[in-house]
């Protein structure tokens, strides 16, 4: 394939890419690298036949290296506590109180998101983050619709399970 369709299709999806490992892994420096992976990857092996589906095929790539990651991660808890760690920081300057208040609840998002077991996570992240259709998240997820329905109705249910428990958590000690 010619040079323009590799930059076309990074200009095209690369910051939504990055989101969501970023998302998922909670950091930033990671998410840059498993990026960079995957781009490589669309280079070594995207064939034409993938141009018509190449963002639910890029995500795929990207979910695999994500999972990779993950399994060599020692373990999750140490994760969250890193990511934790780099994103309590506020500006000096101070945020305008809406501002604040959406970054707290984005904030409180991916602390959640980062406790769901990862068949979970990615699927609710690509639903209701990034919007991907049933189909999409089938083939990128290598799942039958009704897996992904299933799946995704679970990933729903665990995170209110776990939105629930921090809510108790912090009326108690609070």
């Amino acid at each position: 394939m010619k040079k323009e369709t590799y930059a076309h299709l990074f200009e095209s999806h690369h910051q939504a890419l990055f989101r969501y490992l970023y998302r998922m892994c909670g950091s930033r420096e990671t998410a840059e690298e498993l990026l960079q992976e995957t781009f490589c990857r669309c280079m070594l092996s995207l064939r034409k036949e993938h141009l018509t589906m190449a963002r639910a095929w890029l995500y795929k790539v990207a979910r695999h290296l994500y999972i990779d990651w993950y399994r060599r991660r020692k373990t999750e808890r140490k994760a969250l506590m890193d990511y934790e760690e780099h994103t309590t920081a506020v500006s000096v300057i101070g945020l305008p109180e809406p501002e604040l208040a959406k970054k707290e609840q984005w904030l409180r998002i991916e602390r959640i998101l980062l406790r769901l077991p990862e068949q979970y996570r990615s699927i609710v992240y690509l639903r209701e983050v990034d919007g991907f259709s049933y189909a999409e998240l089938a083939e990128m997820l290598e799942l039958s619709a009704e897996q992904v329905k299933v799946n995704l109705h679970r990933g729903r249910k665990k995170f209110r399970e776990l939105a629930a428990q921090e809510d108790a958590q912090q009326e108690g000690g609070g």
